[in-house]
């Protein structure tokens, strides 16, 4: 049996040990089970041991319920492969202690830590989180699963802004006996109102969490509050939360539409998926970007596309079509466009000017005028192969995946035409070389 510890900021004692891992301190206390800080020697990374809690009886309903809840998140995130969900490394049980191994993020803290009137991220900044999070629901939702419990203290932001969905543990997997945990539906504060109603669960009751875990990063309130469980959940069914522009006045109307769109009463007519609700909040990002630029016109823009080969087999309104989906961006000498090591879906075209290819720090070539680059991160989601600099004024055209999939069947396919040419080009020419 492994000994314990005291805990210096508790009353309570932390194991020495778990399983293989040499317990540093705690660092975290939940509803479900306790976290540890250890360091796997092996991999050489420091990781985060959560360790369910042991007080209740194995024959117990409480202790049936934590072992459930272990094997359901063990199980379940193993499956998951994304950037923004937090991985499960390795899961164990000892001497009746059921634990799971994950990864540690140095620094990061649960967006409840910016769900306070006084400590409220720029809107931009949530626009961002909320994306991110959309985009791993979307992942999660394709592969049968349903969060159920998404909340502030459910996803975490490290030091860099990105983010990490955490909590599998009352998740529902289509098909799989082990996800029916039964006595446990989320937080209140953040349910569907089908969930609150023990009505049949989808992935549109997580994207309702999600909008009103926007809603209260917009403002720094919960959409509702009652002082009774009774009331809170009423009002969840019945009652239209205050306006966030009576909360925030720096918060643009079509955003408001956004989070009220997610937080629809009936399911049916949310956003259809992850995915369509980060469109929406692409598009706003990028109107919130143009309208901080002095833009040129619509015309000149046109124009200029027109001219690029990659455009020459787009119909006029083909192009219209990716002006407004696209993000049109001016930069200046020496400014990155895209860095080595960062994940986005977007692809880019240069409309005008030059840039500089640089990998590890180190110049290795350069492009032009109508060259196109990000193809890798655009089609599989991986990691920038290199920076890309602005050698001189350039104006660039980026297109997200995420946006194009909101775009005409015809546009679509067009774009994916000229893609994929241009990437044969590309590895031909890598070919030769």
């Amino acid at each position: 049996m492994p000994t314990s510890v005291a805990n210096k900021n508790t009353d309570r004692t932390v194991p020495a040990k778990v399983g293989k891992y040499e317990i540093i301190n705690e660092i975290g206390k939940g509803t479900t089970g306790d976290v540890y800080l250890s360091h796997d020697p092996y991999y050489g990374r420091d990781v985060a041991v959560k360790v369910y809690h042991p007080d209740t009886g194995a024959d117990t309903q409480t202790g049936k319920v934590a072992r459930k809840m272990f094997f359901n998140e063990a199980h379940i995130v193993g499956m998951l492969q994304h950037p923004n969900i937090l991985p499960i490394f390795d899961a164990g049980e000892e001497d009746g202690r059921y634990y799971v191994v994950m990864e540690h993020v140095q620094g990061a803290r649960t967006l409840a830590a910016y769900c306070n009137p006084d400590a409220l991220l720029r809107v931009k900044d949530v626009i961002e989180i909320v994306f991110k999070c959309a985009k791993a629901l979307h992942y999660a939702h394709g592969r049968g699963l349903i969060h159920r419990d998404i909340k502030p203290s459910n996803v975490m932001l490290t030091p860099d802004n990105d983010v990490r969905i955490i909590d599998f543990g009352i998740a529902l997997l289509k098909d799989a006996d082990m996800s029916a945990i039964q006595g446990i539906a989320g937080s209140p504060s953040y349910m569907s109102p089908e969930q609150v109603q023990s009505m049949e669960i989808t992935k549109a009751s997580d994207l309702y969490s999600l909008g009103a875990v926007m809603y209260e990063m917009l403002t720094g309130f919960r959409p509702f509050r009652g002082n009774s469980l009774a009331k809170l959940l009423n009002q969840i069914v019945y009652a239209t939360p205050p306006p966030i522009h009576s909360l925030r006045s720096d918060v643009p109307e079509e955003l408001e539409e956004v989070v009220a769109g997610a937080m629809q009463k009936d399911p049916s007519v949310r956003y259809a998926s992850g995915a369509e609700f980060a469109a929406e909040l692409t598009r706003i990002y990028q109107s919130l970007n143009s309208k901080q630029k002095d833009p040129i016109g619509e015309g000149e823009r046109f124009s200029l596309l027109r001219r690029l080969n990659f455009f020459h087999d787009f119909s006029h309104a083909e192009i219209r079509e990716l002006l407004g989906a696209g993000d049109w961006r001016e930069y200046r000498p020496g400014d990155e466009i895209v860095r080595e090591g960062e994940m986005d879906d977007r692809f880019y075209v240069i409309v005008s000017g030059n840039c500089v290819v640089e990998a590890n720090g180190v110049t290795v070539g350069q492009m032009e005028t109508g060259n196109c680059f990000g193809e890798s991160s655009y089609v599989s989601g991986t990691k920038r192969t290199a920076t890309i600099k602005a050698q001189d004024n350039v104006e660039v055209l980026s297109v997200s995946a995420t946006l194009l999939e909101q775009l005409s069947t015809e546009c679509q396919l067009r774009f994916n035409k000229v893609f994929l040419r241009s990437l044969i080009r590309r590895l031909h020419g890598a070919e030769d070389g």
